[in-house]
């Protein structure tokens, strides 16, 4: 008991170690791909005098807390989504590496890894940018549905797959990124007769579908109302503080959150995806079929 223990922890160690370096290559993929630029070459270099970033200076978690949030070089103040993106993508691979522990299912660790990397840097784009790449909300698709044909247990519990179920497991992707993408699009499509202008962006209907492809239509769906109620949980609070701030100060809302503003949706998407992903697909998977079993 005590070795699995020892095992156990040293695992969790790891994880969060591994997913600190995958956070800090998420974040170079966040600042270079909106920009068109190679996330190989150059470098690691400051971005606001250019000189290259050595390896000592560049250590996941570490590296901020120990600059105090300063480039090394000169001085540029570095965002704190940078360590929050590596505390993050540790945290997460922490958990993966502790489920992994429990099953010994490498496959599971393998895939629950990528969807979360894919969510992650997905929603931090989004949020600095407005914009999701189609290399991940398509390309995530795609390779959702491909992992789904190889992999059945993505969507069926069992484990010696018989080819019938492979076929069935990827028609599963196929009908959850059709199913999500479909339902978000026509969801905004109502919602922009109502309002009179567009209320939901092509990239948030792709990347539904990826995450229908990786999760079910059941996830898809838990992730459009799981995202709509996150959103509602997170930004009023904000809007509530900005205009009492506003008001104390005498300030202009210029430039805040306000009614009818723009508000990226697809963070909230990919983080209700998470939530599925990581934790409740199986609560939210007993209740649909419950619901299903009613009529």
């Amino acid at each position: 008991m005590s070795d699995f223990y020892l095992n156990s922890n040293l695992l969790v160690y790891i994880g969060f170690i591994v997913g600190g370096v995958f956070g800090s290559f998420l974040n170079v993929c966040a600042y270079r791909i909106p920009i068109g630029k190679s996330v190989i070459t150059p470098k690691s270099h400051c971005p606001n005098c250019g000189v290259n970033i050595p390896w000592y200076r560049n250590l996941p978690f570490f590296t901020w807390i120990m600059q105090r949030g300063m480039a090394g070089c000169c001085s540029f103040k570095i965002p704190i989504r940078y360590w929050l993106v590596e505390l993050i993508m540790g945290l997460f691979f922490a958990y993966y590496a502790y489920l992994y522990s429990m099953d010994s299912d490498l496959f599971s660790l393998i895939i629950r890894a990528s969807f979360t990397w894919l969510m992650v840097v997905v929603a931090v784009i989004d949020f600095e940018t407005m914009i999701i790449p189609d290399r991940f909300s398509a390309g995530g698709a795609f390779a959702g549905i491909l992992l789904s044909f190889y992999f059945p247990a993505m969507h069926l519990e069992i484990y010696n797959p018989s080819p019938w179920e492979h076929f069935s497991s990827g028609m599963q992707s196929v009908l959850g990124m059709l199913i999500g993408s479909a339902l978000l699009y026509w969801i905004g499509a109502v919602a922009q007769i109502a309002i009179g202008r567009e209320a939901l962006g092509e990239g948030d209907v792709k990347l539904l579908g990826c995450i229908g492809a990786f999760c079910g239509w059941q996830g898809a769906i838990f992730a459009i109302f799981g995202g709509a109620l996150l959103g509602t949980v997170l930004i009023l609070p904000v809007m509530f503080f900005q205009r009492l701030k506003a008001s104390q100060s005498c300030e202009s809302s210029h430039s805040k959150i306000e009614w009818g503003g723009e508000i990226p949706f697809g963070p909230l998407l990919a983080l209700a995806g998470l939530i599925y992903h990581a934790y409740a697909s199986v609560y939210v998977d007993l209740w649909f079929n419950s619901f299903q079993s009613n009529f």
